[in-house]
């Protein structure tokens, strides 16, 4: 099946999306970590991207480039430390399901592994220094 949106509609639903995702201090469940939104959301910025440099709309590709960049992504960083930090079952994961994990919780961005791995290492101090202080959150 395929559906045909307008490039302003892939653009509106791609920023919504975000908005779900991340405006709140606690991550909406289950769509937070679903590899299945996560991969959707890429496919919209990816198809807002080619049908960019299809119309040869260079600054609209350079700018959507730019905003899924993950180094420029703070906020949103924060937002998936703490979710992950909360999570009882991070101990349990090795290190490729936490990067995946981190991988589904940072989409439609585009975190590279030097980034998920950094993120990753922030997650499990943060784990290992509140497991000091008593139960995590969920616990």
């Amino acid at each position: 099946m395929q559906v045909e949106l307008a490039l302003e509609e892939l653009e509106t639903l791609a920023s919504a999306l975000v908005r779900l995702k991340f405006e709140d201090e606690e991550p909406p469940e289950p769509y937070f970590g679903s590899p299945r939104l996560a991969a959707a959301h890429r496919r919209i910025v990816d198809s807002i991207i080619l049908e960019s440099e299809r119309i040869r709309d260079s600054r609209r590709v350079a700018r959507w480039e730019s905003w899924r960049k993950w180094s420029t992504r703070e906020y949103e960083r924060g937002v998936i430390a703490r979710y992950a930090s909360s999570l009882e079952v991070w101990d349990e994961w090795g290190v490729s399901q936490k990067i995946e994990v981190l991988k589904t919780c940072s989409a439609p961005f585009e975190a590279n592994d030097e980034e998920l791995e950094e993120l990753r290492n922030e997650i499990d101090a943060r784990r290992n220094s509140s497991s000091s202080d008593g139960p995590s959150r969920g616990a």
